[in-house]
């Protein structure tokens, strides 16, 4: 069975390591990942509802999914966007409706704080094809990109 709940203290660590495993195998696995900092990072979520949003997915008592994100202005105006910082589930579990069902409470809790638009990133480079469908199912738009370069 698969629960999902907001996330509290007791999520932290397995938040830290489910990251440091999406690190691992994204476009940045060549970057440092530093636990301590995650762990500084994440008690911003669970101390501020309003504007944050983490969600994990629990398969028994593994941390198996999660989504993290916020509202913020626009620099231009001020109406609100939601943009994800994390999305992602662990891979024995992508293709199942984890991913989904996080996205879904993501929109869901955009919409209740009222936001104009949602805005999910892809910045890991993992299963772009795949993710890129889905999201189209699901109502978004493909708008733009992210292109990288070494200074």
């Amino acid at each position: 069975m698969i629960t999902y709940n907001r996330i509290s203290q007791k999520d932290v660590a397995p938040i830290v390591q489910l990251g440091a495993e999406m690190h691992a195998e994204s476009a940045f696995h060549n970057l440092e990942y530093c636990n301590d900092k995650v762990t500084r990072w994440l008690q911003g979520y669970i101390n501020n509802s309003q504007s944050s949003f983490c969600l994990c997915a629990y398969q028994d008592d593994a941390l198996i999914g999660m989504i993290i994100g916020d509202i913020t202005p626009y620099f231009f105006g001020n109406e609100t966007i939601a943009t994800n910082q994390v999305w992602y589930v662990h891979k024995e579990r992508r293709g199942t409706l984890v991913g989904v069902k996080l996205l879904k409470a993501f929109n869901s809790w955009a919409k209740e704080n009222g936001v104009r638009e949602v805005c999910i990133g892809i910045s890991t480079a993992l299963y772009l094809d795949r993710t890129h469908k889905l999201l189209g199912r699901m109502g978004f738009s493909h708008v733009g990109g992210t292109f990288k370069a070494k200074p």
